[in-house]
């Protein structure tokens, strides 16, 4: 393991614990360790392992991550990019960014490319086709990245100023945690706008069917912490047939759906619509 690998791992041990028993882990050549000694190694691509056992990620596999890469990489996604990086400059995050669920990647890649120089990135992320992927993309000095169960994140408490949480599971017990005095936890979820184009023509014969609502997270969300902030982002693209093959590859609408069964000829653009959640522990 080269420099290039293990730099961004320098001085971890101010954030970084043991998932096994909570004490700071540190650089030491390639490997991050603990004093109670648990060792975790740093692999090739510069990303660390910090689950003992495997654990399956439900229906989302290499293939399904390589799809989500090339819709965001499309630019569907950049006013979501914008929002975020607006909100964090609002709230002057300067010190610790954790993305909790962070896929391949890209949120945290994008975020980090203009963030100060004193901004650190952990993503997170229970797959580790995921994170094998994020971490082979970007070489970042400021980005590490974990394969971690989200349910108990490898960080000491109140040290994080901002926590991401961008179309994935959210443990707001964690997020609490994680988070220091003027901290914020951002939400990204879908709105009933988001990929409506796929949504319509997958429901469209399906009687009984009203539509996607996501008043049921909104209200999770403020019941766990305060709700600040509400900001509604959409976007939409041209529909080709490589993005329609992608879309159709990742999106959980269509988990359970046979493709080949429905009619596509009609779907002529793609929406990204997404509700941003802001909120505070305090």
């Amino acid at each position: 393991m080269g420099a290039r690998g293990t730099k961004a791992f320098v001085g971890c041990e101010k954030y970084l614990i043991c998932p096994l028993c909570r004490l700071p882990l540190r650089l030491s050549e390639s490997s991050l360790k603990c004093t109670g000694g648990h060792n975790f190694d740093i692999a090739r691509q510069g990303y660390v392992n910090l689950l003992r056992n495997h654990q399956p990620s439900g229906p989302y596999n290499r293939e399904s991550f390589l799809n989500r890469r090339q819709i965001f990489l499309s630019g569907l996604y950049e006013p979501l990019v914008d929002k975020v990086k607006s909100l964090i400059d609002y709230f002057e995050i300067k010190d610790v960014v954790v993305d909790a669920g962070c896929g391949e990647g890209f949120f945290t890649s994008r975020l980090a490319c203009e963030a100060p120089s004193t901004t650190r990135f952990f993503s997170f992320d229970i797959s580790k086709e995921a994170i094998r992927l994020a971490a082979a993309e970007n070489h970042s000095d400021c980005i590490t990245w974990f394969v971690s169960d989200l349910a108990a994140i490898p960080i000491q408490s109140q040290t994080t100023g901002c926590v991401i949480n961008l179309f994935s599971p959210a443990n707001y017990t964690e997020f609490s945690r994680l988070l220091r005095r003027g901290g914020i936890v951002i939400k990204a979820i879908p709105t009933q706008n988001h990929f409506i184009e796929i949504r319509d023509k997958v429901y469209e014969s399906r009687t009984g069917y009203n539509g996607y609502s996501n008043k049921r997270v909104i209200d999770y969300f403020a019941k766990h912490c305060r709700l600040i902030g509400r900001h509604t982002v959409s976007s939409s693209i041209e529909m080709t047939p490589d993005l329609l093959s992608a879309t159709i590859g990742m999106t959980p609408i269509m988990f359970g759906v046979d493709g080949h069964d429905v009619d596509w000829s009609s779907v002529t653009s793609l929406t990204m619509e997404s509700d941003v959640l802001v909120g505070s522990f305090e």
